[in-house]
């Protein structure tokens, strides 16, 4: 009797297990899904029609701001002329700068408005300021990407008060007017509470914040041939490289060119450039990658002068020839003459369908995307490691805005 009951009992204990092993599968595999999905998709077209106005989603009481976000901020903020703080404040207030677990932030979500993304636009509103925020250009407009949104935000902010250009100031009372647009509901821009959130965000941001851990929840994975293992400091080190090239056909669009401020091609000149720019004139290829690193580490990295120093030194992750290459990878060739490297390059990504780089290749040349693919000589890369970001306070800045200051 003992003997059945035991192997009864083992038996109910096996058949319990087997079911939670089955009811198990299918949920790692649909967070499997989830992942992968959002990871390559724009997810959505920014063409389809539909309501308007912009839903405001929640907010927690955290003073941080993810440190990915924070460069976004700053960076449409000083390019569209706009305190960046009222951009924070307004993806404080949305999503808690895309931390918030409710609907409508990840990819593919909406809320119940429609809403959806960092900065909460539904589709029609989208269609009408959605901009392609990505450095360099990814060519893609997505919402549910900060870079994208942000831009957007900030395409919204000035868009619906009728002043677009950023060369056009912004008073008080535009940014008061701007944020009440961006959700209004049935106030004034004086009553309404979401434009005094916004602004009282903002305030607190102006005194300070800090920085957090990165967010990249929607973060692009397949633009500009953007990896993993690239992220948004090998964007930036490219994007800086590509500041002093010229428009030329076929070649990568970027949103900022040093060179065309200066209103001409950038030479190269041998020994020429450091980390804050070009001397005599010009660069030379180790010189546009110092200036390159230098730049996108905010100064914290500074790279051996030579290309033979670099490519010997202890600088970073060395690729082989047949390794997978992704933005701000810095690529090294054989030479005609001296130990090799002779050259290298800045591998920029790839852009329809072509692999391009940025170089100041040879006397007589200039500063230049050029073809990465088709060079006999490519000896490998080296991938450098971003640098620890630091905590810091904001100074004051923007005074005036906040609750009642507009």
């Amino acid at each position: 009797m003992i003997k059945w009951y035991f192997i009864l009992t083992l038996g109910i204990g096996l058949l319990l297990i087997m079911g939670f092993l089955l009811l198990l599968v299918p949920v790692m595999l649909g967070m499997g899904g989830m992942q992968l999905t959002g990871a390559c998709t724009s997810g959505d077209p920014a063409q389809e029609g539909g309501g308007s106005g912009v839903v405001q989603a929640n907010a927690t009481n955290s003073n941080s701001i993810p440190s990915n976000y924070l460069t976004y901020y700053q960076r449409v903020g000083k390019s569209q002329n706009i305190p960046w703080v009222v951009l924070a404040g307004i993806g404080k207030i949305e999503t808690d700068h895309g931390r918030t677990r409710l609907r409508g932030v990840r990819r593919g979500e909406e809320n119940y408005a429609g809403a959806g993304g960092p900065m909460q636009f539904l589709k029609s509103s989208w269609a009408a300021y959605g901009d392609d925020g990505s450095v360099p250009p990814d060519g893609v407009k997505d919402r549910y990407d900060p870079e994208d949104a942000i831009l957007g935000a900030a395409n919204h902010l000035r868009g619906s008060i009728g002043k677009s250009d950023p060369s056009i100031s912004l008073s008080k009372a535009d940014i008061r007017r701007a944020v009440h647009l961006y959700n209004p509901g049935n106030y004034t821009p004086q009553s309404n509470p979401y434009a005094n959130d916004v602004l009282a965000a903002a305030n607190r941001y102006a005194r300070s914040y800090s920085k957090g851990s990165a967010n990249f929840i929607n973060a692009s994975a397949c633009t500009a041939g953007l990896t993993a293992a690239s992220g948004p400091f090998g964007k930036r080190i490219a994007a800086a490289a590509a500041e002093w090239t010229v428009p030329e056909p076929g070649t990568p669009k970027t949103t900022r060119r040093e060179a065309q401020r200066l209103g001409k091609k950038i030479p190269y000149v041998w020994g020429g450039g450091n980390g804050s720019g070009p001397t005599g004139g010009g660069f030379d290829c180790s010189g546009l990658a110092s200036y390159a690193v230098h730049k996108a580490s905010g100064g914290e990295i500074s790279l051996p002068r030579v290309t033979t120093a670099q490519w010997n030194g202890n600088i970073g992750t060395k690729l082989s020839p047949n390794a997978a290459l992704a933005p701000g990878d810095l690529v090294y060739f054989r030479g005609t003459r001296g130990p090799p490297p002779g050259h290298m390059g800045i591998f920029y990504g790839e852009v329809n369908g072509v692999r391009w780089m940025v170089e100041a290749p040879v006397p007589g040349s200039y500063v230049k995307f050029s073809k990465f693919d088709g060079k006999s000589s490519y000896m490998g890369a080296i991938r450098l490691k971003a640098p620890v970001e630091k905590i810091r306070a904001m100074a004051p800045a923007a005074p005036g805005i906040g609750r009642g200051a507009m």
